[in-house]
């Protein structure tokens, strides 16, 4: 059974792809079973994640998804809050340091349990920034740190 940070991450995700489709929100609300609040919760947080996208390429027209704000992400408001205070600014950062083997995990973070673990990954996931993926500037940058800003 999932908990409910995790089912609101799977509603997230799905409603996510029925919008890339052009569903409406209503359309979304009733395929999914949700309540009026979920379904505004849903709703606020994918505006939330597009004005951020929309920011980052304004003021970055080259920016990639490591690029992309841990405060305008999809995680939810405790989980931002505490990554942002502990540094981490950007999805690249945190893949970063998923990745490193030479520091410890985010799971020696206080706070953060293994539920909120497994939504910072599924979220690295989502943009293809965790190890195992494709992440080629992260590679280049771990090559030639010269290269970073």
């Amino acid at each position: 059974m999932l908990s409910q940070l995790e089912q609101v991450s799977a509603n997230l995700a799905a409603a996510r792809a029925l919008r890339a489709e052009g569903v409406p929100y209503r359309v979304i609300g009733r395929r999914l079973a949700l309540t009026t609040s979920q379904l505004g919760h849903i709703r606020r947080t994918l505006k939330r994640e597009k004005a951020g996208q929309t920011r980052l390429h304004r003021t970055m027209p080259g920016a990639t998804p490591r690029d992309f704000p841990v405060g305008r992400s999809a995680l939810p408001a405790g989980l931002r809050g505490i990554l942002t205070r502990a540094g981490y600014r950007t999805l690249g950062d945190l893949a970063d340091r998923i990745a490193d083997r030479d520091q410890p995990g985010l799971e020696t973070m206080p706070g953060l349990g293994p539920v909120r673990i497994r939504l910072v990954r599924a979220l690295l996931d989502e943009f293809g920034l965790r190890a195992g993926s494709s992440d080629l500037q992260a590679e280049i940058e771990a090559l030639f740190p010269d290269l970073r800003d």
